[in-house]
């Protein structure tokens, strides 16, 4: 077995030593720099180093050795803090400036308002930092305990340590919605029709500390898996405890909208962040990011790409909100001076804007996504045109998506069920459309969500290629997705892929006709521990069990490093990922039960039970199990020299069901399944004459009586002799001519000391 831990390829293990008193590197100061143009700001961009690079100026944090570097690149500057570390300790005790809430401040508030208010906040701890302080939302909802049909919103801050205005306006946020329920019909409405996420402290070591970093000094906001690209001191992706209990809230909800808050400057930036060409979505991107800006109290809050309006950065928290998850993310800043004393300020100029943007992400379209069959949640893909994909929610099957008035065609996509399109959904302006969709089952497993992405060398300039990472989800269409020279991307399966003995179990398409090589690696989390499961060219099969591996999840592709950088179609083409051997559908009938002559009550071993092109054979015992479809089916059971029985059956989807069989001989009862007394009528069903055998070990007399189906006594026969061993009678003999209709009878056989009952059955 090979076993592979990467720390994503070339990468060397990062670690940074943790002082209290130093929160900032050694010698760490901040710069200002002016920028006069786009060349400019790509210049200082291409030195990676820790900066917000704004319209007309950046904000860089630089070492001595990284400003020397600013200086020989003929970059003017001005060291506006000449010593962070020192900046830090100047606060005090406290670690904050006057008038904000220190992280354990904020903590408290939030502990008290899930406290006071239960039935409305809740408190969800998502992990825990270096310094085991908890990294926590609180939900905000009117039935909080549960998910409901409701979209769902998320606020951040704080992810810059000291940047503080968006923790202080977060939590302050939280506690007005919980003090205003009831009271403002406005707060109520909107906690009563949606879900509230307020995450309070993305980083609270930098908060406590003045500090843009954590603990570890790694920038968080250049820490996500989506197109990382190793800035900020970020030596992988999702690297941070931060970053990875982030991750976990956002991956677990869906969110239709994601607001993560700055300070620095006063501006909405959405994605992409790190490469120039607009999003598919930007129209009603755009268009929400008015709502925001025009209920705010600024006089001008603009909106825009943020490599654009700011500047390019990889491995952003919006980007991966939206290009791995879908959510309209963006990031805010919301003051020019990252510790402003106007606290108060500008929580209210951004408080209606909050309680605005809650309101609009209910408009576009909705709706529940149930498995035709049983009725329960589908948890699916929602592809709106060429758009990145939203998610339905699992347990309740709900959508949500932001959309502006116009005609939109849909594409849902879900492992397990086939896919359904939806063309011209009409979304009016201010109202939501409704559209639910039940689907089929059918066993299928492919790639789900994108997890992370990364391209090296990458030219946001002149990229080359589109980059359209969900072209690798769901199943083969021939568009995919160019990882790039060099680049990997890693997927997820939804569900955990068991390894089939003897078998290959996972295929990957490529999606053209010029195969290209790589490296496929499979891990039990979305972080791995990797398992290099072997390097192939083209469309190829991979067999888990070869390395190893007994189950996994995740998967990653990493190129083989061949070909040019940014150019159209750079690196493997990737299409799809599949499973060889998804899980049946649970939607089906699970029938077992046994097979028995219908004389003897021997179980009949070898028997086949049949429901259209499915069959099983009985075992020794004469068990078996099957599986039917749901609704009225028709079972039937036969064997060599018995009758074919066949049986409707009501099966409930996703449900066991009992039934047993009873065959009748069609010619009498063989040598091995003859019991020492027995009595059989053969052949049943019979259409003019039957015969009916006996066997008794001692001669004596017998009669019998013959019932119809609704118990009325239509023959009783007059006393016969019968000798010893096996004896036949014809049904004229028996029955003297009389002539028997067609139909089910019963005949009841009686002898000197035990009586045998006989279902036959007379056709036409």
């Amino acid at each position: 077995m090979r076993k592979l831990v990467l720390l994503f390829f070339a990468l060397a293990v990062f670690s940074v030593a943790y002082s209290q008193s130093s929160p900032w590197r050694k010698g760490e100061m901040e710069v200002r720099i002016p920028i006069n143009g786009i060349a400019d700001a790509a210049l200082l961009a291409s030195f990676n180093y820790n900066c917000d690079i704004y319209n007309n100026f950046a904000l860089a944090y630089l070492v001595p050795a990284e400003l020397d570097k600013v200086k020989n690149a003929g970059l003017a500057y001005e060291v506006t803090k000449p010593d962070l570390n020192a900046w830090s300790k100047s606060f005090g005790a406290a670690l904050v400036p006057q008038g904000y809430y220190t992280f354990q401040q904020i903590k408290n508030i939030a502990d008290s308002l899930a406290a006071n208010f239960p039935s409305i906040c809740k408190k969800v701890i998502f992990g825990y930092n270096a310094q085991m302080q908890e990294l926590a939302a609180l939900k905000i909802s009117d039935s909080v305990e549960i998910d409901q049909d409701e979209p769902e919103i998320m606020f951040d801050g704080g992810i810059h340590g000291d940047e503080v205005g968006g923790p202080q306006n977060i939590i302050q946020f939280a506690r007005d919605l919980c003090l205003g329920y009831g009271v403002d019909p406005q707060i109520t409405n909107l906690v009563d029709n949606r879900e509230i996420w307020l995450y309070y402290c993305v980083n609270p070591f930098g908060r406590d500390n003045m500090t843009r970093y954590n603990s570890a000094t790694v920038d968080i906001n250049r820490d996500n898996g989506y197109m990382w690209g190793g800035e900020g001191n970020s030596p992988g992706p999702f690297s941070q405890p931060e970053t990875k209990a982030l991750r976990a809230c956002q991956y677990s909800n869906q969110f239709v909208a994601y607001t993560n808050y700055h300070s620095g400057t006063e501006t909405i930036s959405y994605p992409w962040s790190y490469r120039y060409s607009p999003i598919p979505d930007k129209p009603s991107v755009d268009h929400l990011a008015q709502v925001y800006s025009s209920a705010s109290g600024y006089t001008s809050l603009p909106y825009g790409q943020g490599s654009v309006i700011m500047y390019l950065i990889q491995g952003s928290t919006k980007d991966f909100n939206y290009g791995s998850l879908g959510s309209v993310a963006w990031s805010i800043e919301i003051s020019l001076d990252k510790q402003t004393p106007e606290v108060q300020h500008y929580y209210t100029i951004n408080k209606s804007a909050m309680l605005a943007l809650i309101e609009h992400v209910g408009y576009g379209i909705q709706g529940v996504i149930t498995d035709a069959i049983t009725g329960k949640p589908v948890n699916a893909s929602i592809f709106v045109g060429a758009n990145y994909p939203v998610y339905s929610d699992p347990e309740v099957g709900d959508f949500h998506k932001y959309l502006i008035a116009g005609t939109y065609d849909l594409k849902i996509v879900a492992n397990g069920y086939e896919t359904k399109n939806i063309p011209g959904v009409v979304v009016n302006n201010l109202q939501c459309t409704t559209v639910n969709a039940q689907l089929n089952p059918v066993s299928s497993q492919y790639a789900y969500r994108v997890v992370s992405a990364h391209i090296p060398s990458f030219n946001a300039q002149n990229p080359g290629d589109e980059s359209y990472t969900a072209a690798c989800l769901g199943a083969p269409d021939n568009v995919n997705y160019s990882l790039g020279r060099g680049g990997y991307i890693i997927v997820d399966m939804q569900d955990t892929i068991v390894d089939t003995p003897g078998a290959n179990d996972i295929a990957v398409y490529e999606g053209d006709s010029t195969p290209e090589g790589f490296t496929l690696y499979s891990g039990p989390t979305m972080d791995g521990p990797w398992t290099n499961l072997g390097f192939a060219t083209g469309s190829s099969q991979f067999d888990l069990q070869t390395y190893g591996v007994d189950k996994a999840r995740y998967f990653m592709l990493l190129d083989d490093n061949n070909g040019q950088f940014n150019v159209d179609n750079a690196g493997f083409d990737f299409d799809a990922i599949v499973c060889l051997h998804p899980a049946k559908p649970d939607t089906v009938g699970h029938l077992t039960g046994y097979v028995y002559n219908a004389v003897t009550l021997m179980p009949l071993a070898g028997a086949t039970v049949s429901f259209g092109d499915s069959s099983a054979v009985t075992n020794s015992d004469g068990w078996y199990a099957i599986e039917v479809n749901r609704g009225s089916s028709i079972v039937c059971s036969s064997r060599n020299n018995y009758m074919t029985h066949c049986d409707t059956l009501l099966v409930q989807p996703a449900s066991s069901l009992t039934h047993d069989f009873y065959l009748f001989s069609t010619d009498g009862l063989p040598g091995d399944e003859r019991p020492a007394k027995y009595a059989c009528i053969y052949p049943n069903p019979f259409t003019s004459d039957f015969t009916l055998e006996l066997n008794f070990q001692v001669k004596g007399n017998f009669s019998f009586e013959l019932f119809d189906f609704t118990g009325v006594r239509v023959y009783k026969s007059e006393s016969q002799n019968v000798t010893s061993g096996i004896s036949r009678f014809s049904s004229n003999q028996l029955l003297h001519g009389n002539v028997l209709a067609p139909g089910n009878y019963f005949m009841l056989i009686h002898t000197p000391d035990s009586n045998f009952p006989i279902k036959f059955i007379k056709t036409l």
